[in-house]
């Protein structure tokens, strides 16, 4: 296994409500950030600095779901161009205020055949930022039907929903 994400957590006003995230990359030890609430800070396993917690901060797998969270209460989409900005923690210690698009319908290619879904983009900041794809299906929930993740040198993590 090359790469092997977790999250886990609960609810709690502000949507999902990450409890800890972890990261293993092969050859690599594993990284984690652990949501400490009753502290109101956000620890992580390497070298990285303690940060504080805010309400509504997500980590990299969660952070899909909280969209899907925000998209479920709509009574309508909203225009394409409307921004909705989450805070972002990666396991290895990384936090940034992620500004996602919402970029209206799009058509996703699955095994099972084409999904019309709504798509949301992050842009990169700088060269080195993750860009993120999130492709919600409001015909189930609006949850993801295809993420991809890529990094600055243009390395990209893919998930598709095959059922």
């Amino acid at each position: 296994t090359l790469l092997t994400q977790t999250s886990q957590g609960r609810l709690d006003a502000a949507g999902l409500a990450p409890e800890r995230h972890t990261d293993k990359r092969l050859r690599r030890a594993e990284q984690a950030a652990s949501f400490d609430r009753r502290e109101g800070r956000i620890r992580f396993s390497g070298q990285s600095p303690e940060l504080p917690l805010r309400a509504g901060v997500q980590g990299r797998l969660s952070v899909m779901l909280q969209l899907a969270a925000i998209a479920n209460a709509w009574s309508k989409p909203p225009a394409p161009g409307e921004r909705y900005r989450i805070q972002v923690v990666g396991a290895r210690g990384d936090s940034h205020l992620w500004s996602l698009r919402f970029e209206g319908p799009q058509a996703v290619e699955t095994p099972q055949g084409s999904v019309r879904a709504w798509r949301f983009q992050r842009e990169p900041e700088t060269p080195q930022d993750t860009r993120a794809e999130f492709w919600l299906d409001p015909a189930r929930q609006c949850l993801p039907v295809r993420a991809r993740l890529t990094d600055g040198s243009g390395d990209a993590f893919e998930l598709l929903r095959l059922r």
